[in-house]
């Protein structure tokens, strides 16, 4: 006749108290501290691997107002730059140009210009710009209706492109403005030529019904006109320089005591994690139940006591073979 074993007890899972969290970290201390050390180590040696990339910055002052000649606000200055329309010319393929024709003059070595020029035009067509942005200063008031301060940052491999291309890209946006306000100064100047045309031919067929209107009229287009023509070499844009660039003393990536730290603390919470959960799965033994017991503060509950000694009973009545 065949022996049978007692029925296993059915067990109900309870939510991990604070002690026994407490006791299988304990437990696994030693290989999580290893982990943890490793995945800081080894985050720093390949943080420190990864090739250095450097920031410049410069600043700039864009006006949006013009002064009080109405002339020079209307035809010899470009209009006023909305918020984002720096950046947009940045970000554009006429600056990118005038930024590679700025290195170029710098005597920057050949390859590096090429280098350069490949990664703007790059970024231009994958539509993200991490190598040149410009923003505006967030300590500069919102509202003023003076102007607006932008900061221009340039990143690359040496502290010497960095500033070196940060200095370029604010020579060339300054040129683009001055370039923009050369085109609105002949604008300017073809529409006043053509009222004088127009004014002349009516005058001619007798449609003006004075001379003096025609007088007054046309000299003020002539007046106008003679101002444009003799301001063409000095039109002036409404981008100023603040503060040049300087070459940066740090790098801005990588930084491998940050990512050691990180790494670091994501290994000791995920280990720690893992290590309450695969203990808490096991079966506790006969001693583990009574050390539990043992271990259990004088003002535990009663509850506790009681399910720490169901547990060192159930181990026990287990046969033994």
């Amino acid at each position: 006749m065949m022996q049978s074993h007692p029925p296993r007890p059915d067990f109900t899972r309870r939510d991990l108290e604070l002690p026994q969290v407490v006791r299988l970290l304990r437990r696994a201390a030693l290989p999580i501290l290893g982990v943890t050390v490793l995945a800081g180590v080894g985050a720093y040696l390949l943080s420190g691997l990864q090739p250095k990339v450097y920031e410049a910055t410069s600043s700039m002052f864009t006006e949006q107002s013009g002064a009080a000649n109405a002339l020079n606000d209307s035809l010899l200055r470009p209009s006023p730059l909305p918020r984002g329309g720096l950046e947009q010319a940045l970000h554009s393929p006429a600056v990118v140009k005038l930024v590679v024709n700025r290195l170029r003059a710098a005597e920057i070595a050949p390859a590096t210009v090429t280098a350069v020029r490949e990664d703007l035009e790059a970024e231009l067509s994958a539509g993200i710009f991490k190598k040149l942005q410009v923003a505006p200063d967030p300590n500069s008031p919102t509202n003023s209706n003076s102007g607006v301060v932008y900061i221009l940052s340039a990143r690359a491999s040496t502290p010497e492109l960095a500033r070196v291309l940060a200095n370029s890209s604010v020579a060339a946006l300054q040129l683009w403005d001055i370039q923009r306000a050369q085109r609105r100064s002949e604008q300017a100047r073809a529409a006043l030529k053509l009222q004088l045309d127009v004014l002349d031919r009516t005058a001619q067929t007798g449609g003006l019904s004075t001379d003096d209107v025609n007088r007054q009229a046309r000299a003020s287009i002539v007046r106008d006109l003679a101002v444009i023509t003799s301001s063409r070499q000095s039109v002036a844009g409404t981008l100023d320089v603040i503060a040049e660039a300087v070459n940066p003393a740090r790098p801005v990536t990588p930084r491998p005591l940050r990512s050691a730290a990180l790494a670091a603390l994501l290994t000791l919470l995920f280990a720690g994690g893992g290590a309450v959960l695969l203990g808490s799965r096991r079966q506790p033994t006969a001693a583990e139940a009574a050390a539990d017991w043992d271990s259990a503060p004088e003002g535990a509950p009663a509850l506790y006591r009681h399910e720490a000694s169901e547990s060192r009973n159930v181990t026990s009545t287990v046969p033994q073979r």
